[in-house]
């Protein structure tokens, strides 16, 4: 009788620590897709105001600075502090990449939303800001 009651207990428990350690990791888990989707729609914003060149008058320009908005505020919710750190760096030196200080700002500000999001992932910078800026204006 007692190695059934036993039994019963560590089913029991086991049971409600599957179901704690299962909650947990799925709150980790839907706190990094809510990060990263963030990451992605501000990055995507920048793209567009970069390749499209609307006019912030205009409704399409109008809409893109509302959705761009929006990125930033789930940034700023969700983001680690450095990310914070470096976007805000970045949005101090103009939020613009005309200048080497701003591409470097970017970069960084890039860099650690790569790392928040994927962890110890690192990449070389140069190679980052190649990518994110082109050959002819990286490093």
């Amino acid at each position: 009788m007692i190695t059934a009651a036993f039994s019963l207990a560590g089913l029991v428990v086991g049971a409600v620590l599957q179901f704690l350690f299962t909650r947990h990791l799925d709150d980790k888990k839907h706190q990094r897709d809510l990060r990263a989707k963030a990451y992605a729609d501000y990055l995507q914003c920048v793209s567009e105001h970069a390749n499209l060149g609307h006019q912030k008058g205009s409704i399409e320009g109008r809409q893109l600075g509302s959705k761009t908005a929006d990125a930033k505020c789930r940034i700023s919710l969700y983001s680690a502090p450095a990310v914070i750190t470096a976007f805000a760096t970045f949005e101090r030196l103009g939020a613009a990449m005309s200048t080497n200080e701003q591409c470097v700002a970017f970069t960084n500000m890039v860099a650690a939303m790569r790392h928040d999001t994927l962890g110890s992932s690192s990449v070389d910078q140069a190679d980052l800001e190649a990518i994110l800026l082109g050959a002819r204006r990286s490093r």
